[in-house]
């Protein structure tokens, strides 16, 4: 059994991106993100802004951060020594001043640096860290359309751009009856999201997650 083609169409409502089989084109569904019916019409989908494209935003705001940070050290720096100069001129002062004596001067303890530690860095991006959940099948109120329906959580402190999850679909007796697939432009960190993949195979009682991916 061949792999269907999928398209990728924007709700007339909501806008949202929807990729459904080539085969349910001119279908008119329940959006899955925001249940208002919507036809399912081949469309250019606008550019999804990958991490890549936002990777200068991110390096200009860290040499900032890193510029802010050298100049809050030297301004510290330099006022330790401000510190330490006048002191010690205010200890030659009070020598010059009163008279010589035997006893020691008194010991001035000097100022301790303040210490600075550096930042834990966060774990590097990872697809094991988008877990989905259980997945089931439902049918559309007032509708003959059944969605593979499930939640898939991005368990990270990351952003992830262009999440795609397929799902593989199986008749009553375990033999694959096709694919489901559905896509998210963005998912937020600690974000969980309830995915619903238009299901087109009347045999199919059951799936589950074949790929996730990011674009």
């Amino acid at each position: 059994m061949s792999e269907p083609n999928y398209l990728k169409c924007h709700c007339q409502n909501c806008r949202n991106s929807i990729e459904f089989p080539a085969a349910g084109l001119g279908q008119t569904t329940s959006c899955p993100h925001c249940g208002q019916s919507t036809v399912l019409a081949e469309d250019a989908s606008e550019a999804v802004e990958t991490p890549s494209a936002r990777a200068p935003k991110s390096r200009g705001k860290l040499v900032s951060v890193s510029l802010v940070a050298l100049i809050l050290t030297g301004a510290a720096a330099g006022l330790l020594v401000l510190r330490n100069r006048s002191n010690t001129n205010a200890a030659k002062h009070e020598a010059k001043s009163s008279p010589a004596t035997n006893s020691p001067a008194p010991y001035t303890k000097p100022a301790a640096a303040e210490s600075t530690t550096s930042p834990i860095p966060s774990a590097p991006k990872s697809i094991a860290d988008l877990k989905p959940g259980v997945i089931s099948l439902e049918k559309a109120k007032g509708s003959s359309l059944v969605y593979a329906v499930g939640i898939l959580r991005n368990d990270s402190v990351h952003q992830r751009f262009g999440v795609n999850i397929e799902l593989e679909l199986t008749d009553a007796r375990g033999n694959k009856a096709g694919t489901a697939k559905d896509y998210r432009a963005v998912l937020e960190p600690r974000q969980e999201w309830r995915f619903r993949a238009l299901v087109l195979d009347s045999k199919a009682v059951a799936a589950k997650v074949s790929s996730i991916r990011e674009e």
